[in-house]
């Protein structure tokens, strides 16, 4: 589901960049959309080789957690990756290499660094909202760039901290190997319920900011719309005991954390396509 979500923001980059796309933007766009396949995909092999201590005590279903994945195969398909990755984007542009090298770099600082910013809430929310941002401007950059339109700008920083803030509901299940691995997440650093209240405050404080921009930018709307009702969906699910319990209910809040980015870049696509 992350690799999809990656392209999802990918292609609406690159639609907002330019739209109706020419035969040659349209190569560009696949070939870097398969660039960036490969980088998020090498991103989230490196995750998984440097969390299976906290995923396993978490009983968590990844390749990697699991065994199903051996460590070594994995080390050498992220190898691979990397350098397909940098490869299909040099015949993109150089430009688009070195946004792929950007987006690579993250993932290494996210995961792998001496300080992975994973373990920290401040690092992980700047490298999550750097992550989303290069991932739009990929687009953009891959469809020809040109003058930025204000939708793609709006809807690039509101998904990209969506993703930033909002996206630590991930951790509430998560609690108990996360402190195992020392890391210090929001449900860790501060107490479960005080974490909860501020993931969403911060899902209606994104979702409105958005709709905010729409009352001047009417295209918005339906973008505004989705965003606010999947945080009030989100808001009710992390605030009542409708998350409580097992892992799979207190994953609750990321699963629709997930599908209202699916259906906010989803809309934003059809958008754009019906122009």
């Amino acid at each position: 589901m992350v690799q999809v979500v990656f392209q999802l923001r990918f292609l609406t980059g690159a639609l907002l960049a330019a739209p109706p796309l020419q035969a040659m933007a349209v190569r560009d766009v696949t070939v870097g959309a398969l660039a960036w396949l490969c980088a998020t995909w090498q991103v989230y092999l490196l995750n998984g080789l440097c969390d299976r201590t906290e995923d396993r005590h978490n009983g968590s279903g990844r390749p990697l957690a699991t065994g199903a994945l051996p460590a070594s195969a994995a080390r050498t398909i992220a190898t691979v990756l990397s350098a397909v990755a940098v490869a299909l984007g040099a015949l993109v542009s150089t430009g688009f290499a070195m946004l792929v090298v950007v987006m690579l770099a993250l993932g290494w600082l996210y995961s792998a660094a001496p300080r992975p910013q994973k373990a920290n809430l401040p690092g992980f929310v700047a490298v999550v909202v750097a992550g989303g941002l290069v991932t739009y401007l990929a687009g953009w950059h891959a469809a020809g760039g040109g003058v930025p339109d204000p939708r793609m700008l709006a809807v690039a920083l509101a998904l990209s901290f969506w993703m930033g803030l909002v996206g630590m509901t991930k951790d509430l299940p998560d609690v108990a190997g996360d402190r195992l691995a020392g890391r210090h997440t929001l449900p860790i650093v501060l107490p479960e319920r005080t974490a909860r209240i501020l993931l969403a405050l911060g899902a209606l404080i994104v979702a409105g900011g958005l709709a905010a921009v729409s009352v001047t930018e009417p295209t918005l709307l339906p973008l505004a719309g989705l965003l606010l009702t999947g945080a009030v969906v989100l808001s009710c699910c992390v605030l009542t005991r409708i998350s409580d319990g097992d892992r799979s209910r207190r994953r609750r809040p990321y699963r629709a954390f997930m599908l209202t980015q699916y259906a906010v870049h989803l809309t934003a696509i059809a958008q754009c396509l019906a122009i």
